[in-house]
């Protein structure tokens, strides 16, 4: 640890703290790191204001002993608790038991009453009439029960998936210690009025805000300034290589040092020891993403992500790939129906299959090799988003687009990039 990051682990779990740090920093490993402290001290969870942020945090929850449901995003903690990963599935018209399947094992639940360690059972705004009957929202309730065998997904004669059902553990109504990551996107009024009563004896907030992509947000500054916490700034950047930082920095409209603490491989990051960011025109979308698979093949390129605007880009993107015999890791949601069902196979462990997010899903994460087609101006994306998409990167950065050049690249010195142009 460097020593910006240092003072912050030895600040008292019982202190109240607000951590900036710009993108590669490591906010999001320190948030993890305050739950670790908390541990056998009380009870801890991490918020993330993401879904998709939800599986990685918890994979290194779970790689330190912590427990990895002790983490939620927004709108489900306040609202219900912390969900649980996997599809549910019911015996058809058996209202009685039920069962959640993810891509590690399979948990049964049955009926109970109400108690502080049940389960419960919530669904998307839209829910088939014979769901909502059978179980209503959040009013039926379920303990789990061993599993030894007897579930199998390919009966369908038999089990039947909910296509929006949702298992949740209840949420305790103040939890002693209280970590907010990517706080920035949430607003002053959030942590005032739906943050602050549900915390017992400490609130860790990590947040950047020029990575702010909510607009209903408040900057770091705003919230320092009402909480009034003890502030800490990490101040060396580990993910982005000089070569890109370059480039970022300069795609914001308000000044942002990504180079001066900058100790990406000891320093030595810069081109040629990394290469420069590729900027490339295609003439149509098609030949955008066939240069895409082209560049993953020839190039063998693991641990990749294909960062794109929207989730209609991302089921286009994925289907793409997968006509082309290409497997991959993916979220998004099937319909405009939300969320109908949520497709969610990402697996951050696994760097062979490439991983096609929205910037938005994308937040706190990073890959080796970074592609952001679809970098058009008409895309509608936010400066932030898009800054938040070019640092994802902690090696290879491939821009592209159709038409007209996104404008957030105007300002970007033609010194730090390599342009070309495919027809």
């Amino acid at each position: 640890m460097d020593d910006s990051q240092r003072k912050i682990i030895v600040q008292s779990i019982n202190d109240d703290i607000i951590v900036q740090g710009a993108a590669g920093s490591g906010k999001t490993n320190l948030a993890i790191h305050r739950a670790l402290q908390a541990k056998g001290k009380g009870s801890y969870a991490i918020v993330i204001f993401t879904i998709a942020l939800k599986r990685m945090i918890a994979y290194g929850m779970q790689a330190l002993g912590l427990d990895k449901e002790r983490i939620a995003y927004e709108w489900a903690w306040i609202n219900r608790g912390f969900d649980l990963t996997g599809d549910v599935y019911w015996e058809k018209g058996n209202r009685n038991i039920l069962y959640l399947v993810n891509d590690l094992d399979i948990r049964k639940f049955v009926r109970s009453e109400k108690s502080p360690t049940s389960y419960g059972i919530d669904f998307a705004d839209w829910v088939d009439s014979r769901f909502y009957n059978a179980f209503g929202r959040r009013v039926s309730w379920f303990k789990e029960a061993t599993y030894t065998s007897g579930f199998d997904v390919t009966n369908t004669e038999r089990f039947e998936l909910i296509p929006s059902g949702t298992m949740y553990k209840q949420s305790e109504d103040v939890i002693d210690y209280l970590i907010i990551d990517e706080a920035q996107d949430f607003n002053i009024s959030d942590y005032i009025n739906r943050i602050s009563p549900h915390r017992g004896k400490s609130l860790s907030l990590f947040g950047d805000s020029v990575q702010q992509m909510n607009y209903k947000g408040s900057s770091i500054d705003d919230i320092a300034r009402v909480l009034n916490y003890k502030r800490f700034t990490l101040e060396y950047n580990y993910r982005l290589p000089k070569s890109i930082a370059k480039m970022a920095q300069q795609l914001q409209d308000v000044k942002v040092d990504l180079l001066t603490n900058n100790l990406k491989d000891g320093g030595n990051s810069d081109y040629p020891n990394y290469p420069k960011p590729i900027i490339t025109k295609y003439s149509s979308k098609e030949k955008e993403l066939e240069g895409i698979v082209s560049r993953i093949k020839m190039e063998d390129l693991d641990d990749v992500a294909i960062l794109l605007p929207n989730e209609g880009d991302v089921r286009e993107v994925n289907k793409y790939l997968n006509d082309r015999g290409i497997k991959t890791q993916v979220h998004y949601r099937t319909g405009k129906i939300v969320p109908f069902r949520t497709i969610n196979t990402l697996d951050f462990s696994n760097n062979d299959l490439p991983c096609i997010l929205t910037y938005y899903a994308a937040k706190g994460s990073e890959f080796d090799n970074v592609f952001v087609p679809f970098a058009n101006e008409a895309n509608g994306c936010t400066r932030n988003s898009f800054y938040v998409a070019c640092t994802r990167s902690s090696r290879s950065l491939y821009i592209s687009y159709a038409g007209k050049r996104i404008s957030y690249l105007n300002n970007v010195s033609p010194d730090f990039v390599v342009e070309n142009e495919i027809q």
